[in-house]
């Protein structure tokens, strides 16, 4: 584990968690018994050996449908057994619902007390869940009340002490999202905003609509190192001989240059139906890796307010951040940490530099059924749409299920839109249905069924096959476009050919995918695209989108570095002083 600095505000697990005495093999004996008595099934030696690696502690790769709940579950009633406490941090909120009612009556014959935590729940359901003996809920969640907890205990008008938050054990299912990729966003808890002497609104919608106006390359830059937008001398000056309404009397030139240069950015990197949606009237934020809507969340450094702006939707004023700490940090403060993937492999050295831990892979309990079939090169967009629905209307019509994975929300739209050209009936499984996701998962392998799905679709819950299904041979499954990381496409290849069932896949490409846009910026990229088609190679478009798909991923890697090593200094700086590294300094010190 990463050194934790002991200090006031910085306190791991009591001494008196950190001494208990070792795990012992009785125990883990003990709770798989338990496991297979009150749920009447037996538990694989795959599943317990999982169990046993999470003791140690470790992260474990073991395979998509290998039953990684339930190993979790034998290691949280060993610890508890032990004398620990548990936290168990699941990929959503579903899922640390429904695993924690799925084993509650397991629990409850041993003894050991239970419950899930969700953003539903109030204040004082969440004190309540969290003197259990193991708590489910999403890391994100786990974070937010820790912070809560922190602003509570610090509050001096507080009615009486809270009694905070016991951080002992965590064990993390899908590791490699919750550890990897949710650990480029910190968690900040933000204050109602502090009445301004500007009018925020006005001046965001002018600047959306004044940014129209500007041409990148001449009035404005994307430096290269970091996608930060910058005003060139020209673009100063057309911003300065502007008109602009009588309500920005009041705001400085600094000001109106930084309205601007944000509202430059939100046009350039955030997208409509890839990083958030229009839903209520309000913006809400899509989470990049699950396809998830984050409702309470919003985007910080007053780009929220621009594309609110852009959107033409009532603009709230920005908030103050007063409480802040990344995963790394909170994940730190653990005295054991563990967790479960099926793709940790490709970010093991990040792993191991970051978290102080080793990779574990575990091979599955039957031999694997999965065709995989090589990938299909397409020199547009159009052309691999098409070659998309060739392949779903043949498979359907072999009686077997389709599961199509696309990137964003406005991809399998655009998908969506093809097959219902074709008269393909199709559910769109994205962040505007959430609600039925479960329902909509459960269903992907019955006969013929077409499930075109950004991410969210099935991590942590099973799509059991039809038998006509499985003898017509299973689910298969089409990844529609590279993802920042390879790893994010072998999660996707993992819904087919579950526990041993027959199932394939096949990944489609495309000259036009955004990867190359990511990877290089969008002039480069466009660029490379025109060399492509001048000389056209498959061969050489995969060798391009794969070294693409790679620079992504260091490039992610960097990001979440540079923002461990700048919390580090900033915790640093804060504990000099005696403050609390995780709390608004000007607040701490009033």
């Amino acid at each position: 584990m990463p050194t934790v600095v002991s200090d006031k505000y910085n306190q791991p697990a009591s001494a008196s968690l950190l001494s208990r005495p070792r795990l012992s093999a009785s125990l883990l004996d003990n709770a798989t018994r338990a496991i297979q008595d009150q749920l009447g099934i037996t538990l694989r030696p795959t599943q317990i050996d999982a169990a046993r690696c999470l003791l140690d502690p470790s992260i474990v790769e073991m395979q998509t449908g290998e039953g990684k709940t339930l190993s979790i579950a034998v290691a949280a009633i060993a610890m508890v057994k032990a004398g620990r406490r548990v936290f168990v941090a699941t990929a959503n909120d579903y899922l640390a619902t429904r695993d924690c009612e799925l084993l509650r009556p397991v629990f409850q014959a041993l003894g050991i007390t239970v419950a899930s935590i969700t953003p539903a729940n109030s204040a004082a359901d969440k004190e309540l869940a969290y003197t259990a003996d193991v708590v489910y809920s999403t890391l994100r969640q786990f974070g937010f009340d820790f912070l809560t907890h922190r602003l509570q205990r610090r509050s001096e008008s507080a009615n009486h002490r809270h009694p905070g938050m016991t951080l002992d054990v965590l064990l993390v299912d899908e590791a490699d999202s919750v550890l990897i990729d949710e650990a480029r966003t910190p968690l900040v808890i933000s204050s109602a905003p502090v009445p301004g002497e500007v009018d925020t609104a006005a001046t965001c919608r002018w600047a959306a609509d004044f940014a129209k106006t500007l041409s990148a390359n001449i009035d404005f830059v994307v430096t290269a190192d970091s996608d930060a937008i910058a005003l060139t001398s020209v673009g100063h000056q057309k911003v300065l001989r502007s008109t602009m309404p009588a309500e920005m009397n009041a705001i400085t030139t600094t000001q109106i240059l930084y309205a601007v240069e944000t509202a430059l950015d939100a046009a350039t990197r955030f997208r409509r139906d890839q990083h958030y949606i229009v839903a209520d009237n309000q913006i809400q934020l899509v989470d990049e890796f699950t396809g998830r809507r984050q409702v309470d969340r919003t985007f910080a450094a007053g780009i929220h307010q621009a594309i609110q702006a852009r959107e033409g939707l009532a603009i709230t004023p920005p908030s103050v951040p007063i409480a802040r700490i990344t995963i790394q940090e909170f994940v730190a403060r653990f005295a054991h940490l563990a967790g479960m993937t099926a793709t940790a492999w490709e970010d093991r050295r990040e792993i191991a530099e970051v978290y102080g831990l080793s990779i574990r892979r575990l091979a599955s309990w039957k031999p694997s059924q999965r065709v995989e079939y090589p990938p299909r090169i397409c020199d547009s967009e159009t052309a691999k749409f098409a070659a998309i629905a060739d392949e779903i209307q043949d498979v359907v019509a072999a009686g077997r299920a389709v599961l199509v994975g696309t990137r964003t929300i406005e991809k399998s739209e655009q998908l969506s839109r093809v097959l219902h050209s074709r008269g393909l009936q199709h559910v769109v499984l994205n962040a505007r249905h959430v609600d039925r996701e479960a329902e909509w998962v459960q269903a992907a392998g019955t006969a013929k069924r077409i499930t075109v799905a950004t991410n969210m679709a099935g991590r942590g819950t099973d799509i059991p096959l039809d038998a006509s299904v499985a003898d017509a041979g299973g689910l298969h499954v089409i990844v529609s476009e590279p993802h920042s990381a390879a790893r994010i496409d072998r999660q996707l290849i993992g819904r087919a050919g579950r526990q041993g069932d027959p199932g394939s896949c096949r990944c489609y490409w495309s000259i036009d995918d955004e990867i190359l846009d990511h990877a290089y910026g969008t002039a480069a990229a466009d660029s490379l695209r025109h060399r492509m088609r001048n000389a056209y190679s498959e061969t050489r478009v995969r060798w391009q989108l794969r070294r693409a798909q790679a620079a992504v991923a260091r490039m992610q890697r960097r990001g979440r570095h540079r923002l461990a090593l700048q919390a580090r200094q900033l915790a640093q700086q804060m504990r000099s002083l005696g403050l609390d590294p995780h709390l608004d300094p000007i607040r701490e010190s009033s």
